[in-house]
């Protein structure tokens, strides 16, 4: 049985991402450059991102302001996973999973959509490492540069891998964002990345049909903030609940069997008005069943402050304790409280996240 790793080269920055066994097909990619960017005169956007789908994921850049010559240079590697495929169904298909990338400005109002580009994992990796330039499909002026590389290797029961291998690829910082449908995730998203980047809903339908990853910087440290699809939607929902929770099984699956990209928090949303019991079965599954405890949980829900958390614990904490859940942001530490909510928000994460050591 065989790996199939891809390796990304940026400019001046070398790469080597992590082995994952089949029959995950990984591809990493980097979005380099994009060229002769639209910039209004009117209004200046706060600057450019690039949205990247495949069929079962998406992935966002960071923000860049555009240069003076209309061009963002982001520089940015992406972990971009395709279809799960055995070795041999990957070797003799003909044909390849097709990657959609969208080019977004962002505006105080929230991102308007620029441009479109597409491609496929096969032409995209059959440059063999080289850079690549995509026009865009409505704006053939508008050009978008990445770079990809694969190989394949041996399993780990086959020749083992040099541990500077492992010790070259930059690990992510992996948040992963879960819950009800409803319960605020993507609103949550928006505070911690403060603009308006996921789309919310004011009902029970939710609004993210995917795993979506954001980028953020949080006291100089970058993390990457995953938004799942929300738990308890009926049938009729975005996506029903059996799915989500597939979704949702498969990604923390996916990010805990890798030895380069790791979970380092899981937040659980519930809404304002839950009780314990009934959300004790997908804490157990996820936190227990799938990441073995081994990942530190906190507890967000639709509270509009800290005061509200702190209500709402003390009317509900025994009852979680003794249903053997245990929250990291639980009982709350006065010595955190922040007055603005995205300060204190993104206080939890960077208080209670992993560190590196202890993931190792």
């Amino acid at each position: 049985m065989v790996n199939v790793r891809h390796d990304l080269t940026l400019e001046g920055i070398n790469t080597v991402p992590h082995i994952i066994p089949l029959p995950i097909l990984t591809s990493v990619h980097a979005v380099i450059t994009g060229r002769n960017l639209p910039v209004p005169s009117n209004r200046t956007p706060i600057g450019y991102y690039v949205r990247v789908f495949t069929s079962n994921n998406r992935w966002n850049t960071t923000i860049k302001a555009a240069e003076s010559d209309c061009s963002v240079s982001w520089n940015e590697s992406l972990n971009i996973y395709g279809l799960q495929r055995s070795f041999f169904q990957w070797l003799f298909s003909r044909t390849s999973e097709e990657i959609c990338l969208e080019m977004h400005a962002l505006y105080e109002s929230g991102p308007e959509l620029v441009c479109k580009f597409e491609t496929t994992f096969k032409q995209l990796l059959g440059h063999n490492g080289q850079s690549m330039t995509l026009s865009a499909i409505d704006n053939q002026d508008i050009s978008l540069t990445l770079k990809a590389h694969h190989s394949i290797k041996a399993t780990p029961h086959g020749p083992s891998r040099s541990p500077t291998e492992l010790e070259t690829y930059p690990r992510k910082r992996n948040v992963v964002i879960f819950g009800e449908t409803g319960s605020g995730k993507s609103s949550f998203i928006n505070r911690i990345t403060q603009y308006l980047l996921a789309e919310t809903s004011n009902d029970a339908h939710g609004c993210t049909s995917t795993p979506e990853r954001y980028p953020v910087e949080i006291s100089g440290r970058k993390y990457v903030l995953v938004d799942t699809p929300g738990l308890n939607e009926g049938s009729a929902g975005t996506v029903p609940d059996a799915e989500a929770k597939q979704l949702l099984k498969n990604l923390l699956r996916e990010l805990m069997s890798s030895k380069s990209d790791d979970i380092g928090l899981l937040v659980y949303f519930v809404r304002s008005t839950a009780h314990p019991r009934t959300f004790v079965k997908v804490y157990n599954k996820v936190y227990s069943g799938i990441c073995h405890k081994r990942v530190p949980i906190i507890l967000v829900g639709g509270w509009r402050n800290e005061r509200d958390m702190e209500i709402w614990w003390a009317t509900n904490g025994d009852q979680c304790n003794s249903l053997g859940m245990h929250f990291e942001n639980y009982p709350c530490d006065p010595a955190t409280h922040v007055a603005e909510p995205s300060g204190f928000l993104r206080n939890l994460i960077a208080k209670h996240y992993a560190s590196d050591s202890s993931r190792s």
